[in-house]
C-alpha cells in the first residue's frame, strides 16, 4: 500500500470510528499516532497531526448532525432492542470486538459476570460497524449458552428467532434464512448513532 492509499485508509478508518458513534474524541485523539505506526511501521508526526485536525473537525460536525435528530433513529431503535434482550437473559453488545472471535470473547467475559447465567448471546462487531456506517446494513452474531452439543443447534436457533422478533417489536426488520450457519441481517439503513443526545421518549 502506498504512503497515499495509506493515508487515504487512515483518513476514511478516523470518519468511519466518528461516525460509527461508540469512539469519545479524546480517546480517539490518543490513539492516532498509534494507528499511523501501526499502518506505516514508522510515526508520522505531520500525518498525526493530519489525522487529528480532520477527527476534531468530523466531531463537530457530528455534533451538529446529532442535534438535529428530533426523532427516534434506527440505531435508536437497535439499542433499545439490546436493552430488552439483555433483561430476557440474552447478552446483547453493540460494537463487541473487532473481529467474530473477539466478539464472542467479548459477549463471554459480560456473561461470566452475570448472576443468572445467560440463555445466549446477539452481537455485532467492529467490521460489521464499519459495514453499517458505509451504508451496507448490519450482521448480527448469534448463539446460545447450551453444553449439551444436541441440543445447541436447536437452542441457538429459538435465540435468533427470539431476536428477530425483539427487533421487530421494536421497529427493525431483519432478514434471516432460518439457518444457524447464518447471521441475521439487518437491510441497510442510514446510521445515527447517539453519543451526545438523548431520544425524545414518548
Amino acid at each position: 500500500m502506498s504512503d497515499d492509499d495509506s493515508r487515504e485508509h487512515l483518513l476514511a478508518r478516523v470518519e468511519c470510528a466518528v461516525r460509527g458513534g461508540f469512539e469519545d474524541e479524546e480517546e480517539l485523539l490518543e490513539e492516532l499516532e498509534q494507528w499511523v505506526e501501526d499502518e506505516l511501521g514508522e510515526c508520522d508526526r505531520a500525518l498525526v497531526e493530519t489525522l487529528e485536525a480532520h477527527a476534531r473537525k468530523l466531531f463537530q460536525a457530528q455534533r451538529v448532525r446529532e442535534a438535529g435528530w428530533s426523532e427516534p433513529t434506527l440505531n435508536d431503535a437497535i439499542a433499545s432492542a439490546f436493552e430488552e434482550l439483555n433483561g430476557r437473559g440474552i447478552v446483547a453488545l453493540e460494537n463487541a470486538g473487532y473481529t467474530m472471535s473477539e466478539g464472542w470473547s467479548d459477549v463471554n467475559e459480560v456473561a461470566s459476570y452475570q448472576d443468572t447465567p445467560p440463555r445466549g448471546a446477539v452481537f455485532f462487531h467492529g467490521q460489521d460497524l464499519e459495514r453499517g456506517v458505509a451504508g451496507q446494513g448490519l450482521m448480527l452474531a448469534f448463539g446460545a449458552y447450551e453444553e449439551d452439543d444436541a441440543k445447541h443447534e436447536a437452542a441457538s436457533l429459538a435465540i435468533a428467532r427470539e431476536v428477530c422478533e425483539v427487533l421487530g417489536r421494536h421497529g427493525v426488520r431483519t432478514e434471516w434464512n432460518g439457518s444457524v450457519g447464518e447471521r441475521i441481517r439487518i437491510p441497510p439503513f442510514e446510521w445515527r448513532k447517539r453519543q451526545w443526545t438523548q431520544v425524545a421518549r414518548a
